[in-house]
């Protein structure tokens, strides 16, 4: 049913903008919570259970394959001069805050009349799809499905739920086949 209203256009500079706020909102929710009650939660699915947040736990076969995923996921943060300090380069937190790193980097280039900005923009969008194509996606779908299964209605539920329906916004957004 349509009521006759088309849906207002949304610029390239907002739709940028609105991924980067999702990003920081999933980094902030998939880190370890502040609120004593999701720290009980969060315990129970990701400390006392067999839900890992850590993308190589369910992409790599073995320990070969963990090894050199790890590695090339530190080498994307390495391009870009950053590292990880006290958590595995496949936290499904640390792959979420390389987006928004990538996203908020975009923005830079585009907003400031930079040399040579767009070219650096496009480094920016052309990792953004390797990355999430090759890291993100295939980890962040099957961390989301077990925590979905393993998650009483609540927080993490809902948050794993709005995760998916973002992972696959993105999906489409990268034209990801």
């Amino acid at each position: 049913m349509s009521t006759g209203k088309a849906l207002p256009e949304i610029s390239a500079a907002q739709l940028i903008q609105e991924r980067l706020l999702k990003y920081k909102e999933l980094v902030t929710a998939f880190s370890y919570p502040k609120k004593e009650e999701l720290c009980l939660e969060y315990d129970r699915l990701f400390r006392l259970s067999e839900i890992w947040l850590y993308g190589a736990e369910y992409t790599a076969e073995n320990e070969f394959q963990r090894v050199k995923e790890l590695s090339d996921i530190s080498g994307f943060y390495r391009a870009f001069g950053l590292q990880v300090d006290k958590e595995r380069p496949d936290a499904l937190s640390c792959e979420l805050a390389f987006m928004h790193y990538l996203i908020y980097k975009e923005l830079y280039c585009l907003k400031k009349n930079l040399s040579k900005a767009e070219e650096k923009a496009k480094i920016c969008q052309d990792t953004q799809k390797k990355f999430f194509k090759t890291h993100l996606y295939p980890a962040a779908k099957k961390i989301v499905e077990k925590v979905i299964l393993a998650s009483e209605d609540g927080f993490y539920s809902e948050l794993a739920q709005s995760l998916s329906v973002f992972l696959e916004s993105e999906e489409k957004f990268f034209r990801i086949d």
